[in-house]
């Protein structure tokens, strides 16, 4: 609308056969989507972020994480949150701000999803715009998660390629982490908890709190997703 006018321009009417071709647009990315990730053990999903709407969610969704198919249907923000790790509650945040201003690039993150039993899983997902439409109010995205919760099959040699080449890059930082506190990581990157490594390190509860605060200090790093990211990318699990 024009800085000199109160009046709203007019919207152009909607084309039924125009929309028709969009949906079915859509449906084909997704399905060569579907086609090329058929042979991964992961979940995939299509979401609304701006609504709250889980559009479409592979089998996987509801095997690996206990849950119902999606319906649809709008979601609370605040159950939805709830979802995740109270330390990585701005992982929605983080990610619509990275893709509004990047639509065409792939956002990554690890971070902590509860499972319907209770439990949270360690999940690593690239997520790339879907379908975006501001005049809509439309944010749709596409999601690949893996759970990296338990031992992954992937080839040994390709992932220690690619923890090697890290390693070389992140020398310095890597240096800075003492023995012991590499130990407490390897264990927090593995699932266990703060008191669990208290115990298996024969440490105190605030000691190991310590080693977690140190190393993020060192490594100026926000929180422990993004520790055991680090840990993960330079072979220290």
């Amino acid at each position: 609308m024009s800085p000199l006018s109160d009046k709203k321009s007019p919207r152009p009417a909607r084309n039924d056969a125009d929309l028709l071709r969009r949906y079915m647009a859509a449906m084909e990315e997704l399905t060569f989507y579907k086609t090329i990730v058929s042979g991964l053990d992961a979940i995939i999903l299509v979401m609304d972020i701006d609504q709250l709407r889980l559009r479409w969610a592979n089998e996987n969704y509801s095997e690996r994480l206990g849950y119902a198919p999606p319906d649809g249907r709008q979601l609370d923000e605040s159950r939805f949150l709830s979802l995740f790790h109270p330390d990585d509650h701005d992982y929605l945040s983080r990610l619509r701000e990275y893709l509004t201003g990047n639509p065409t690039k792939t956002y990554t993150a690890f971070y902590r999803f509860r499972h319907a039993r209770g439990h949270f899983l360690w999940m690593f997902s690239s997520t790339r715009v879907f379908r975006m439409d501001p005049e809509e109010g439309v944010f749709e995205i596409l999601a690949i998660g893996i759970d990296f919760t338990s031992p992954l099959p992937y080839h040994k040699n390709i992932k220690q390629f690619a923890q090697d080449k890290l390693q070389g890059i992140n020398y310095k930082d890597i240096q800075k982490i003492t023995p012991r506190e590499q130990e407490v990581l390897q264990l927090f990157a593995n699932g266990y908890h703060t008191k669990e490594i208290a115990e298996r390190l024969h440490i105190s509860f605030h000691t190991v709190n310590n080693h977690r605060k140190n190393m993020l200090k060192k490594l100026q790093l926000k929180n422990l997703s993004s520790l055991v990211n680090f840990a993960v990318e330079n072979g220290l699990d």
